[in-house]
């Protein structure tokens, strides 16, 4: 008898049985806080709201509304939820010890008077039926690239851009796939203007808006030519008001990331003497091992020639601005410099843009109005190739003893036969100087209400000039004995005259 009370009143079974009550007192708790609460989401209309998100604030517990806009949800008493859908304004609703909910959404109207960019004019997103994606200029400056291709990547659905990343190279966009028509690349239009100029002429604080037309309704007007979709880039206008200045500036440092490892000198010369051991064992006329591969492990670290030719690099750009308006009419002038190098040794890219944009409201229905956009842009760089960089071996050093670029020894399966690559992507020069010249003067007559006349010029040169220099030298395995030059020079004009007629009204 002693034995069991001394069990029952001994202080770690107190202990146990201390917790084991709080445990269940506060799975109690929990149980009594949580309530399931149900509702019905409809809009404006009392139609019901499919899809709906209902989110418990804060948290990311939620659900979503069925085909006839029921929901039914676990919250705490205390809750507030979020109800949300595209197109329709945000609700925050306490629970507040309700559990039947009877939710209206009422439209956003500021979502749904956007105007959008179409081909054949502009239209509110309420009155769009076409498939048009639009992306805002100030979301596309949130992201530290170079170019708008770069910056329009994961902003439009069912836009694809492909990027080399190299600097000054254009994107290509690929738009609900590809196709077989115009090698699959769609059709760019700036500020009413078809062209084949490289989207990264464009300096990006210049740019209002990006609209992406992306089914045949949208693209009617530009014929075959838009069977691949249309870019429209419409550039910024000023805003009513006192002439403003603006300037930006912003600095990035890029680096090459998710790098291969490659084998170091040790390593190699392990495998190496393995290779020729194992081809030996088979061939009738053995090779011979390399005699400096006797000890690997005397070679070291070696040579990292992917090191040598990535490197961490600068990218700058600035832009000054100056724009106003009234009720007369608006301007915006601005200029830029982007300074970008390449993070493969001795790449670059240097670009100037101006951009002139003027509209003059001469009487209440006529309108006169101008665009003009220049660009000049440099592009260096030199003879790299990244695949024989990989392959070119780490016991082989970069430099001679006398300062010369070093090349491989005989025979080729002990020393390899891969020109030093660190050498001709130094001395090997490629320099691309463009000029571009893109603009438009328009006029807009409204004869009547709800009628609109617009008659656009426009004009797109392009002139290009390209300079390709290979000094000679005694390198090995093979030597250039002649150093070579190559120029060249191209230049394209198109010009344009767009009349269109636009009745726009709402039944």
């Amino acid at each position: 008898m002693r034995e069991k009370q001394k069990l029952f009143n001994g202080p770690r079974t107190c202990k146990m049985l201390l917790l084991a009550l709080c445990a269940l007192f506060s799975i109690n708790l929990s149980a009594q806080d949580q309530k399931i609460i149900s509702g019905t989401i409809t809009d404006e209309q009392g139609e019901s709201v499919i899809g709906a998100s209902v989110l418990v604030k804060g948290t990311t517990v939620g659900t979503v509304s069925d085909i006839d806009g029921n929901f039914s949800l676990e919250v705490p008493e205390s809750a507030v939820i979020t109800v949300s859908y595209i197109g329709y304004q945000s609700q925050d609703i306490p629970v507040e010890g309700k559990t039947d909910f009877s939710i209206v959404l009422q439209e956003d109207t500021r979502l749904l008077d956007e105007v959008v960019v179409v081909g054949y004019g502009v239209m509110r997103k309420r009155d769009l039926t076409g498939a048009v994606a639009s992306v805002s200029g100030e979301s596309m400056r949130d992201k530290p690239v170079a170019s708008i291709g770069e910056a329009l990547q994961g902003r439009a659905a069912g836009v694809q851009v492909i990027s080399s990343g190299k600097p000054g190279d254009n994107v290509s966009f690929r738009i609900r796939g590809i196709s077989t028509i115009n090698n699959s690349e769609p059709l760019l239009v700036i500020d009413g203007v078809p062209t084949d100029l490289g989207i990264n002429a464009l300096n990006m604080e210049d740019v209002e808006t990006v609209d992406v037309l992306k089914d045949a309704s949208a693209t009617a007007i530009y014929g075959s030519r838009g069977a691949n979709g249309v870019i429209l880039i419409t550039t910024k206008k000023g805003e009513s008001g006192d002439g403003s200045i603006s300037f930006s500036a912003n600095w990035g440092v890029q680096t090459a990331t998710g790098m291969p490892r490659m084998l170091d000198a040790s390593e190699f010369a392990s495998l190496h003497n393995e290779m020729i051991s194992n081809y030996n064992q088979s061939a009738s006329s053995p090779l011979a091992q390399r005699p400096d591969f006797a000890d690997p492990t005397s070679w070291g670290e070696g040579t990292d020639w992917l090191g040598a030719l990535f490197r961490s690099a600068w990218m700058k750009n600035y832009t000054v601005s100056y724009s106003g308006g009234s009720d007369k009419g608006n301007y915006y002038v601005s200029g830029g410099v982007l300074d970008q190098d390449g993070i493969v040794l001795d790449t670059s890219y240097r670009r100037y843009t101006l951009q002139f944009n003027n509209e003059s409201n001469v009487r209440p229905w006529i309108k006169f109005g101008n665009n003009v956009t220049l660009s000049h842009d440099v592009k260096k760089q030199g003879s790299y190739d990244i695949r024989s960089t990989m392959a070119s071996l780490p016991t082989q050093p970069i430099y001679n003893e006398d300062g010369s670029y070093s090349g491989p020894g005989d025979p080729a399966h002990q020393y390899g036969d891969i020109r030093n690559p660190i050498g001709t992507a130094t001395l090997s020069q490629n320099r691309t100087n463009g000029y571009n010249v893109l603009g438009n003067i328009f006029t807009e007559i409204k004869p009547i209400d709800k009628l609109t006349f617009k008659s656009l010029g426009g004009i797109d040169f392009k002139f290009w000039d390209n300079n390709n220099f290979s000094p000679k030298y005694d390198w090995k395995p093979i030597p250039q004995p002649q150093s070579s030059l190559y120029e060249s020079s191209n230049k394209s004009l198109t010009y344009l005259w767009d009349n269109t007629l636009t009745y726009i009204d709402t039944f």
